[in-house]
């Protein structure tokens, strides 16, 4: 116990000019230091996302390359969920079963129907 209290007082002598970080190691501090670079020198080519780390992006990447099984004909909507697709597609079918006797909605939905009628 003795021996794992003197760990916590070791003096930490690398300590970051522009914030509170301390160590006792000069190696973690260059690591360290690399937070406050103002370069990023990785970006996404799909949006604006830009990190410091290649690793940080290569898994920002697979956001991107989602594979969506389901594609709908009608639009650019896709997804790998089969329920999800199939009451997407009801979006697209020009008669609606549910239509609201106050307004002129209207959907094939019965869980967005009792919602509107609540509203």
């Amino acid at each position: 116990l003795k021996q794992h209290l003197l760990i916590h007082k070791v003096s930490k002598d690398f300590k970051c000019a522009t914030c509170d970080y301390e160590t006792n190691k000069k190696c973690h501090i260059k690591q360290h230091l690399l937070v406050h670079q103002v370069s990023k020198d990785f970006k996404c080519t799909d949006c604006d996302y830009e990190t410091k780390y290649k690793s940080a992006l290569k898994t920002h990447l697979l956001e991107h390359n989602v594979s969506k099984d389901f594609k709908c004909a009608d639009c650019d909507y896709g997804t790998n969920n089969t329920h999800h697709f199939k009451r997407h597609l009801l979006t697209h079918k020009v008669s609606k079963d549910f239509k609201c006797a106050d307004c002129d909605y209207g959907t094939n939905n019965t869980h967005h129907f009792k919602r509107h009628l609540l509203t």
